[in-house]
């Protein structure tokens, strides 16, 4: 295949050519991390969008090439989502096509813009990989926070977790290591263009070859440690999210969790651990559910004098004004020697999945009882705030309910008194045996990487476990059959609280380097290399 066909950009054969590369990029991501594919992606995107600088209307040709480059990438990343419907149900299913394209569109609208302001400048040499990175991050941090944000699948996460390059984000977080991969992607587009100039070729291999040292000596001194008197069973059970739909085998679902948890070992466990949506509805702490509460109370119970508490999901619901309110939770639940629930703690989901629990302008929406996604109620509330949770018997956490663990540095402070751990109860049987749960587990254990917290990871029908403080899953619930792990805890390492302003810094930077490769208009270094 040679430069000139992967270059054309003009018509539907050029749209088509674009949509092949991102779609093909994806391979990069979770669960397959070929990221050499997505680098040699990103770098033919440069160099159309080289060519695209030199069209009558750059900034019009500029926004075609990224955007249908973007399109096939979003596409290809996100085509699971189309699985939500087909589980909740066939009336969802005609609506479906239009919701996951329509998705796409939106995600490729972001990079479009940024092909638009890159094309727009005609920065050559050096001034042209910067004016790349520069404008494509921006497109990043812009997607990750506009509009609640979706920050699924940053050009970071071509890197495995828990491997040596990803380690970088300990210091520069997700976004920063983002840029990284975008700026190595330009460089090597450049690389290609320029021929026979050294410095593209240095700017691309150094890098690479950088990220991986810092990496290696990192791991290489690795030190965990456990935190004491804390044994977690983590407990997984195979189930179809259409189930938890019908009540009687809702029922049944979770009675093979309970069956499960209660296997030998259990009076050693100190907390018993559930993923999201392994329980239908139930308001866990105002104990609405006496006879789900009795048996896990009886069974836990037996012949234990301090039964384990129970990490599980819930639904909470408050009357504000004259509306009632519906929150997702994370909750904890205490039981005494005879098995009666005597302590309940719960800690709400501040960030929610855009019509699939929320949507803007819910109310409205609820008046003209608009059918969601995600669950039988009209829409679900956001908390007000991200707060830490003091639960019975651990050190304080940070429970980030699904979702809500893709969003870099949501982790509050604590005030001087921080989180030890982050709770990640996730539920991916939404999303059957795509590529999505794979995807989930990836980002959530950057989490780990960025904050320095271990995580405990329960997700129906997806990657639960513990990942350790660096990112590496240490621990892993058998997948595809009803299977438990007991872990003791590790403890956390020095925790980075700078994540957010970091992503504030690089969003000045960015910013910063978009208007000076148009001040500059073609100046800089490499120019005429």
């Amino acid at each position: 295949m040679n430069q000139s066909f992967l270059l054309r950009t003009d018509g539907w054969a050029g749209r088509g050519i674009g949509l092949a590369l991102g779609a093909l990029a994806i391979l990069g991501q979770a669960p397959f991390h070929f990221w050499p594919i997505t680098l040699a992606s990103l770098a033919v995107l440069f160099m159309r969008l080289n060519q695209s600088a030199r069209a009558e209307k750059p900034a019009k040709a500029g926004f075609s090439t990224a955007f249908w480059w973007s399109l096939g990438y979003f596409a290809a990343s996100t085509y699971w989502t189309g699985s939500a419907f087909i589980e909740r149900g066939p009336e969802f299913i005609p609506i479906m096509p239009f919701m996951v394209g329509g998705f796409a569109l939106l995600l490729a609208a972001f990079w479009g813009a940024a092909g638009a302001v890159f094309a727009r400048s005609k920065a050559v040499g050096l001034w042209a990989v910067i004016g790349f990175t520069a404008s494509f991050l921006l497109a990043e941090l812009t997607r990750g926070h506009i509009f609640g944000g979706f920050p699924w699948n940053l050009p970071a996460y071509i890197f495995e977790a828990g491997s040596r390059p990803s380690q970088m984000a300990r210091w520069i977080g997700a976004y920063g290591l983002s840029a990284l991969v975008l700026f190595i992607g330009a460089a090597l587009g450049q690389a290609v263009l320029r021929g026979k100039a050294v410095w593209p070729y240095a700017l691309s291999v150094l890098p690479i070859i950088g990220i991986y040292g810092i990496g290696h000596v990192r791991l290489s001194g690795a030190q965990l440690s456990y935190q004491p008197d804390v044994t977690l069973r983590i407990v997984s059970v195979p189930f179809k999210q259409s189930q938890m739909m019908s009540p009687n085998s809702a029922v049944a679902v979770t009675n093979e969790f309970i069956k499960t948890s209660i296997a030998p070992g259990i009076k050693e466990v100190t907390h018993l651990v559930w993923p999201e949506g392994a329980v239908r509805g139930f308001n866990g702490p105002s104990m609405k559910d006496p006879e789900l509460l009795g048996a896990m109370g009886s069974v836990l119970s037996q012949g234990d004098e301090t039964p384990p508490v129970w990490l599980m999901n819930s639904l909470e619901t408050e009357l504000e004004g004259t509306r009632l309110r519906v929150y997702n939770a994370s909750v904890a639940i205490e039981f005494n020697a005879d098995g009666v629930p005597i302590n309940s703690v719960s800690n709400r989901k501040r960030k929610l999945v855009a019509f699939g629990e929320h949507i803007p302008l819910m109310d409205w929406f609820e008046d003209v009882q608009f059918p969601l996604i995600s669950t039988n109620l009209a829409s679900i509330s956001p908390a007000k705030h991200k707060r830490l949770a003091d639960f019975p018997g651990l050190p304080r956490l940070s429970p980030q309910l699904c979702y809500e663990v893709v969003f870099p540095g949501l982790t509050p402070r604590g005030d001087g008194n921080p989180a030890q751990f982050i709770l990640n109860q996730s539920n991916d049987a939404w999303f059957g045996k795509s590529a999505g749960p794979a995807q989930h587990a990836n980002t959530a254990a950057y989490r780990a990487i960025e904050t320095g917290l271990p995580i405990i990871r329960a997700a129906s029908n997806g990657v639960s476990g513990q990942f350790d403080p660096y990112g590496r899953l240490q621990d892993k619930v058998a997948f595809g059959e009803n299977a438990f792990i007991d872990v003791p805890l590790f403890k956390p390492l020095k925790i980075n609280h700078n994540i957010r302003l970091l992503n504030f810094i690089l969003l000045l930077i960015t910013v910063s380097l978009c208007l000076i490769t148009h001040i500059k208009k073609g100046g800089g270094v490499g120019s005429h290399a």
